[in-house]
């Protein structure tokens, strides 16, 4: 799965496909917000959210490295009403998924989105204001209403608990990818360790500007990255995600305060990172500019296959 910088520079035409195999089929989110400050998950990953800048937003990417093939996969809405410049009395935030493959029409899965309706200054603390739209769906699964309380905005009113929606969609027809082979791992000191070394190892070889290195650890990304491109340009994703220009403007912080950053586990605990917070999961991996100001944050995933530590987004 990617992450949520890194995923914008997989949009792809959903209506260009090279061939006919498993590999051409294609997974799409369009995710949309009106006045709403919201995150849509993949499998418990923040994909896109209007967290920050505007609350009115439309975008979409292709989420098909970060979905398994051949059973159920997790979408949710984690939503909130955000006080706008713009008077409105109603406060929106939608997802659609949708399957694409050649020569077929396309279907969309699921859609489906959470209202809030502050008419007569309805304060958002209200339980009574919020309502789960069912737009479309072809999954038969239901959607799971819950709270999530993960997400703190100091010195804003809102909702003690955000509202979330789940739905879970069966996925089929894409590619096997390398981290859904991994073994699950327990979310525990040893493990952390471990993870620390591999961040310690990625430090050192960044410190040296030694890219070759670094694209060799990288290759199951990159590999997986190409195939979801449809592309077998593995440079072209790498030059494109910030490590060739970080290193070429800055110097990584090689002695990071790893108190700071927290053990982050996805995928039924079988893909990890260390992040600063589950919001704000900047890694590690920081390049700062000679004036001391932070210019990049690589963030990638790992996971354990064969009892090794190894990078898979």
């Amino acid at each position: 799965m990617k992450i949520l910088l890194a995923a914008c520079f997989l949009f792809i035409s959903l209506n260009s496909f090279g061939g006919e195999d498993m590999n051409s089929v294609r997974y799409s989110a369009y995710f949309k917000t009106l006045s709403s400050s919201c995150i849509l998950s993949i499998n418990g990953l923040d994909y896109l959210s209007s967290l920050r800048g505007s609350r009115t937003i439309s975008s979409g990417m292709d989420i098909t490295d970060s979905l398994e093939n051949g059973v159920n996969n997790t979408v949710g809405l984690i939503f909130f009403p955000s006080g706008s410049k713009i008077k409105t009395d109603i406060y929106t935030c939608e997802v659609k998924i949708v399957r694409s493959q050649p020569k077929e029409p396309d279907v969309v899965v699921t859609n489906f989105k959470v209202t809030f309706n502050g008419e007569n200054d309805r304060p958002f603390n209200d339980p009574q204001g919020y309502k789960i739209n069912d737009l479309s769906d072809t999954t038969h699964n239901p959607i799971i209403k819950g709270i999530s309380n993960r997400i703190i905005f100091a010195g804003e009113t809102k909702p003690e608990d955000w509202l979330t929606a789940t739905r879970n969609i069966p996925v089929s027809g894409i590619p096997i990818w390398q981290w859904t082979k991994a073994s699950p791992q327990i979310n525990d000191l040893a493990l952390r360790n471990r993870l620390i070394d591999a961040y310690k190892d990625l430090i050192n070889d960044l410190r040296v500007g030694d890219l070759t290195t670094i694209k060799k650890k990288y290759a199951i990304a990159l590999d997986e990255y190409a195939l979801a491109d449809l592309t077998d340009d593995t440079d072209l994703f790498f030059d494109s995600i910030g490590i060739v220009n970080a290193v070429k403007k800055g110097k990584i912080n090689p002695n990071p305060n790893w108190d700071e950053y927290t053990l982050l586990a996805y995928q039924n605990s079988r893909v990890f990172c260390l992040g600063v917070n589950s919001v704000n999961r900047n890694s590690p991996l920081e390049f700062f500019n000679a004036d001391g100001k932070r210019i990049f944050s690589w963030n990638p995933f790992f996971a354990v296959i064969d009892n090794k530590i190894v990078l898979v987004r």
